[in-house]
């Protein structure tokens, strides 16, 4: 039974320590360089703005986070919706919508660069029929729109099914009396299918709101941190990696980027929890 907890000390707690002690130092990875403790010079030079990045891209990671929570959610919510519906195929539908995510982030972000690959793309041979062009995700203006319309499109088909999951657990007497009581459809969604998928709604956008707020491999794939899409994960890997590398000061941009993502979901699921209802 100790297992499970010294395995979640192993590889849970014991990396996030790790990660914490080494943004209190100069560390570079570098073997033979000596590293010194520098205590919070790390946080004081990325806060001030020192480290050349970090107001833009917490910026970018906000707007991505806000964009990219509420869109999901509005439309895996239409889809669930959509697809309660006697559709034909409606199971091949159900398995089609969550294709991107079992696709994985890497095929889905090569797929994209290749339809709006700027010289031969299917998106660029539409462009040139109405005698215009553009760089995709090389664009500064359209670059992060791309990057989250993709990630909303890997992840949104798994957000359907859990709201299509809570949808099947509510009985079906209380559509029955509702519609007794001359209840119309969207009365029904707005009284009855929408409270009662509240528990699924706080699931949902607690996972879109940390997934969003710590995303980096779907940029890492689709743009490399360029053309206004430098995320905050982007910069700490940038940060540590790219370049001479700055493993101190990357770790202290890793551990901003958990007390942001614990500022934004602790009071986010409190509000969330108070909506609940229970069938």
């Amino acid at each position: 039974m100790i297992l499970p907890i010294l395995a979640y000390l192993l590889f849970s707690i014991g990396p996030a320590l790790g990660t914490f002690l080494v943004s209190l130092t100069n560390y570079a990875g570098i073997p033979g360089q000596a590293v010194q403790f520098v205590g919070l010079a790390n946080f004081i030079s990325m806060i001030s703005n020192a480290a050349s990045g970090f107001s833009a891209s917490l910026e970018t990671t906000l707007v991505f986070a806000l964009s990219v929570t509420v869109i999901q959610n509005a439309v895996a919510l239409a889809l669930a919706v959509l697809l309660r519906n006697p559709l034909p195929f409606v199971g091949a539908l159900r398995s089609m919508i969550f294709l991107p995510a079992a696709l994985g982030v890497t095929i889905n972000g090569i797929l994209w660069l290749l339809i709006f690959s700027p010289s031969q793309g299917p998106a660029a041979g539409l462009l040139a029929a109405f005698h215009t062009s553009s760089a995709f995700f090389g664009s500064p203006t359209l670059a992060l729109v791309l990057v989250i319309f993709v990630q909303i499109w890997a992840n949104v088909g798994f957000t359907a099914l859990v709201y299509l999951a809570s949808m099947d657990n509510i009985p079906h007497e209380l559509f029955e009396a509702a519609q007794m009581d001359g209840a119309g459809r969207w009365s029904v969604f707005r009284k009855v299918t929408y409270p009662l998928i509240s528990s699924a709604t706080t699931v949902n956008v607690l996972l879109a709101t940390v997934g969003s707020m710590n995303v980096y491999d779907i940029i890492y794939v689709l743009t490399d941190g360029t053309s206004n899409t430098n995320t905050l994960g982007m910069y700490m890997f940038n940060t540590s990696f790219e370049g001479s590398g700055d493993l101190g000061l990357g770790a202290s941009v890793a551990v901003m980027m958990f007390v942001l993502t614990m500022a934004a979901a602790l009071p986010l699921q409190w509000f969330l929890r108070r909506r609940e209802v229970s069938v």
